[in-house]
């Protein structure tokens, strides 16, 4: 409403009790705030050094905080991802590893009859990216069902709370992890794919 309308209404008279400001663009919050301060100290002859005798409050302040607060969180969610992600890929390296041990006598065979290196690089590559592709799918997919059991959770018990609503992944994020977890599977089965092809088909087709 307006604030004559207010004042009349309430019958305040002259009395303001509260009023808000907002700086430009570009300019601090915490600046507007001092100068403003400063006059109504000078008009209402308070004491320069109150600090008590006028109520303000800095919405930047809190904002600020908060942003804080999850610029943290996403740190600590990079940082736990990036830790996942590299034990994932120690594992789908170790796993290939097993595989070429196993499948080491075949691979001697492989070479024997002529298979280049290049084609049985491709082939434990190949194993590692649909290994890594579809525990990633999977997971994603686990995680998402999560976030939609616990939104139905929510819904159920009449849970009201405007910092937590239909809880979701975003859709570029997902397909953004999987492409990462796709080139992390290529990368888990260098290593095994290299040692495949340094060991001679004489010596593979002796392997026990």
């Amino acid at each position: 409403m307006p604030f004559t309308s207010l004042h009349q209404t309430y019958n305040y008279g002259d009395a303001v009790g509260f009023f808000a400001i907002t700086s430009k663009e570009g300019i601090p919050v915490k600046t507007v705030e001092d100068k403003a301060i400063k006059i109504l100290k000078e008009r209402h002859a308070v004491a320069p050094a109150d600090d008590r005798a006028i109520g303000h409050f800095n919405l930047e302040e809190e904002f600020l905080k908060m942003s804080g607060l999850f610029l943290g969180i996403n740190i600590l969610v990079w940082i736990v991802g990036t830790g996942t992600l590299v034990a994932g890929i120690i594992g789908v390296s170790n796993i290939m590893l097993v595989v070429v041990r196993e499948r080491t006598r075949e691979i001697g065979i492989q070479r024997a009859l002529g298979v280049t290196p290049r084609i049985i690089i491709s082939q434990i590559i190949t194993e590692a990216i649909v290994l890594t592709t579809f525990a990633g799918y999977f997971g994603l997919s686990m995680g998402v069902g999560l976030l939609e059991l616990i939104n139905y959770l929510l819904e159920k018990m009449g849970a009201k709370s405007e910092m937590f609503v239909h809880p979701g992944v975003d859709f570029g994020v997902a397909v953004t992890a999987l492409t990462i977890l796709i080139i992390s599977g290529a990368l888990a089965g260098m290593i095994p794919a290299r040692r495949a092809v340094s060991i001679k088909p004489i010596d593979a087709l002796r392997y026990e």
